[in-house]
């Protein structure tokens, strides 16, 4: 089931398992000419539609150079891509049928193979990506030192290549003020507190990714453990803060919740902001039982939906259209 539509808790809403990976002998993506990231993507593209896997069966392939921006956009609003994939040529990209898995070519590193599922599932997302990178390897030589690991394009990712992270909801953290000694306190420890599309983006609709920033020195094990006591320490710093705001600011923060609501339920024409900011109130109110929604749609999976590319679906739409539509699809599932 696709990430957003899957369980979560309020506050743990999904969990992403990244591998990077370069085959040997070969140069780094940014130091391949056109003809050769062609040719090197071939190989890439041939080591899972012609490998003995079923997973053969299950991808669909894209090349973003035939795609437009706005549809590029929308594979990134969905975190189908990274960032980095909107622009630039020669990139491409395999998306299984329920998109909880996208392996990207031609990125920073020649792959980088995600595991993205709802919910709170580290060891499932690590062992689906593991397993995936053996039936890689099996056609492939890939580029690895037995002192530095496996190699990138760059050293911050070297030695395991994983990013093992969570996307968390953490309003109350933030309300209350506590988010930056939050994010100073897990750093200390080696983890990164980013935002919604990760590093150098904004944590809208107060989401945040919980990675860990060292890939070298550690077992892979190691890392998924380091990330979980992380997100177990910042879950029931959470849960503290929503205790204490039902406690001393019970009023204010069903007034918030409400009105949050109330315009959502009845606008004709809402940004993408204000939508993330007001759904993110509502998901809020849900979990600590302040409202019920009898909507067809969760409101993580509104904020998925009505981002700006996604509620185009691929059309160039002027910014009053998208704010429209999006209104208009919020109003009928919320």
């Amino acid at each position: 089931m696709i990430w957003y539509n899957d369980f979560n808790d309020g506050i743990i809403i999904s969990t992403r398992v990244r591998l990077a990976r370069n085959i040997d002998k070969t140069p780094f993506p940014a130091a391949l000419s056109d003809s050769a990231k062609a040719e090197v993507t071939k190989k890439l593209h041939a080591s899972i539609f012609e490998s003995n896997s079923t997973l053969s069966k299950d991808f669909e392939l894209y090349d973003l150079d035939k795609l437009s921006r706005t549809e590029k956009i929308s594979m990134l609003e969905e975190h189908l891509i990274s960032p980095q994939m909107v622009d630039g040529k020669g990139h491409s990209v395999l998306v299984n049928r329920n998109k909880t898995m996208s392996i990207m070519f031609m990125e920073e590193d020649h792959i980088r193979l995600q595991v993205i599922m709802g919910g709170y599932c580290l060891d499932e997302a690590y062992d689906l990506a593991d397993k995936v990178d053996d039936v890689i390897e099996e056609s492939l030589t890939y580029a690895f030192d037995e002192q530095f690991g496996y190699l990138t394009a760059c050293p911050t990712n070297a030695g395991t290549g994983l990013r093992a992270s969570v996307m968390m909801h953490l309003p109350a953290l933030t309300m209350t003020g506590n988010i930056g000694r939050v994010t100073q306190s897990v750093a200390s420890v080696g983890i990164a507190v980013r935002g919604l599309y990760g590093e150098g983006t904004e944590a809208d609709g107060c989401l945040y990714q919980i990675s860990n920033q060292i890939t070298m020195g550690l077992t892979e094990k190691e890392i998924i453990e380091k990330v979980r006591t992380a997100v177990d320490k910042l879950s029931e710093m959470e849960k503290q803060a929503r205790s204490v705001l039902e406690k001393s600011h019970k009023l204010e923060i069903e007034d918030k919740v409400c009105r949050s609501y109330g315009i959502l339920k009845y606008a004709r024409s809402i940004t993408s902001a204000e939508a993330k900011t007001l759904l993110s109130d509502v998901m809020l109110g849900q979990n600590m039982g302040i409202i019920k929604c009898d909507g067809d749609m969760t409101p993580i999976e509104l904020m998925v939906k009505t981002a700006p590319s996604v509620i185009a679906g691929g059309k160039e739409l002027a910014p009053g259209e998208r704010d429209k539509a999006r209104a208009d699809l919020i109003r009928a599932n919320i």
